[in-house]
């Protein structure tokens, strides 16, 4: 505990422009997610590093880039491309959809419900991956916040070149870190630590470029397939390490 609290004194300096009782971290994560939350539209680029520890205990670590579109009313879609994956995941309100660009396949499937609803079924019954969806959820501050046992505020760190505030929460099977903006609150940067897995892997995603009143249309999330792309399933996009 030692480091926190060091950690913790040097914020009190380099974030000597809030007042104290602004330094509370749940308070300045809660502030930073109801911007999401309550925004009726979302667009946002991620830039994700994931770790990954293979059979025999090798640890390696992806990097991948990508957007998120999302209307609370519409739908959603989630891009990202690396080195062994290309691809896109969208919901128009009645359908899921998947491109897997690598691999040319296409997934369609008939499903409706809200958008959190369908990300749930997707990563838990289809095995879609949507990194970062943590943070499209429509409670998102509600979520992360619910199980958190100790948050501490670590000052201001630079990310991209803006200084943000950088706020750590424990939680029982988690350790997940937000940096946010000075200027704005908005999220710079979110990474959870896998903390009872082993190797303790951790996933991040480095956001640029918000838009929370992004110009979407009906057919925003609506996809068909690409010329000669198969037919497939949701798991048959994920890659192979």
């Amino acid at each position: 505990m030692k480091f926190l609290k060091i950690f913790a004194v040097l914020g009190l300096v380099n974030g000597a422009a809030l007042a104290e009782s602004d330094m509370d971290p749940e308070a300045l994560a809660k502030r930073s997610l109801s911007q999401l939350a309550n925004a009726e539209a979302i667009s946002v680029d991620g830039a994700v590093s994931e770790e990954a520890v293979l059979s025999q205990g090798l640890k390696i670590r992806s990097h991948r880039e990508g957007s998120i579109l999302l209307s609370r009313s519409k739908g959603f879609m989630f891009s990202r491309s690396g080195a062994l994956v290309n691809q896109v995941v969208s919901y128009d309100g009645s359908t899921v959809y998947g491109v897997g660009h690598t691999s040319k396949i296409f997934v369609s499937v008939p499903v409706s419900g809200t958008n959190d609803e369908v990300m749930d079924i997707l990563t838990s019954e289809a095995g879609a991956y949507l990194p970062g969806r943590d943070m499209f959820y429509a409670d998102v501050a509600e979520e992360l916040l619910a199980e958190v046992s100790e948050s501490h505020y670590l000052g201001l760190a630079p990310i991209n070149g803006a200084a943000c505030h950088y706020v750590v929460m424990r939680g029982p099977d988690v350790d997940w870190h937000l940096w946010m903006n000075e200027q704005d609150l908005l999220p710079c940067k979110y990474m959870i630590t896998s903390k009872w897995m082993a190797g303790a892997p951790e996933f991040e995603i480095t956001f640029s470029n918000w838009d929370l009143n992004p110009a979407i249309s009906d057919s925003s999330f609506t996809m068909s397939a690409p010329e000669g792309y198969a037919r497939a399933k949701f798991v048959d996009m994920q890659p192979e390490y």
